[in-house]
């Protein structure tokens, strides 16, 4: 990452990414919306290339950062396409085969926090982008429950991301605060599931 200027290698790394990543994610729908895997990664995408500098190394690998959990990639295909620097850090922000749960969530916490920028980056517009989706999920989506279950475990990945992107921990701040809102409204009132 520096401050060097952005060349058409950049952008065209970055455009193939896009279009390997939506091959790839092609028939998967998110969870709680029930649009388009599409629109998550480029959420995150967007996110990161809306950090200064931009970090062509960041956007490629957020729009790649779920490809070795979520579909049949391998990374030594991510290392043939998009080399090194981009299969290092979306194999850094992927969870490890087989790995479920409780353990799964404090692994994410403890690596995130000695983990680098790059990594951290994409870990905070990865939660952005998923609170979001729990936030605006319509009330037959909306789920109280893991809901608050995902925005307790977001609140400490993000915590130990903290001074990687203070524009983005701000975002995450205000729809974690709004999505506690709505969990607590639903409680309140029964609404909620």
């Amino acid at each position: 990452m520096s401050d060097r200027k952005i060349t058409p290698r950049d952008v065209r790394q970055i455009s193939e990414a896009a279009l390997f990543s939506a091959h790839a994610h092609k028939n998967q729908m998110r969870e709680d919306m029930g649009d388009p895997y599409l629109v998550h990664l480029s959420e995150v995408a967007a996110m990161c290339a809306n950090i200064e500098p931009l970090d062509p190394v960041l956007v490629a690998a957020a729009w790649l950062h779920d490809t070795l959990e979520y579909t049949d990639t391998d990374e030594s295909a991510l290392r043939e396409h998009f080399g090194e620097a981009v299969a290092d850090l979306v194999a850094d922000v992927s969870d490890p085969p087989g790995l479920k749960g409780k353990a799964r969530r404090q692994r994410q916490v403890d690596h995130t926090a000695n983990a680098g920028i790059r990594t951290k980056r994409i870990k905070l517009a990865d939660r952005t982008s998923n609170i979001e989706e729990v936030l605006n999920a319509p009330d037959d989506r909306f789920r109280a429950k893991s809901g608050a279950r995902y925005l307790k475990w977001s609140r400490r990945v993000v915590d130990v991301c903290r001074g990687a992107a203070p524009t983005l921990e701000a975002r995450f701040d205000k729809s974690a605060t709004r999505l506690q809102a709505r969990l607590d409204d639903g409680a309140d009132t029964g609404k909620a599931r």
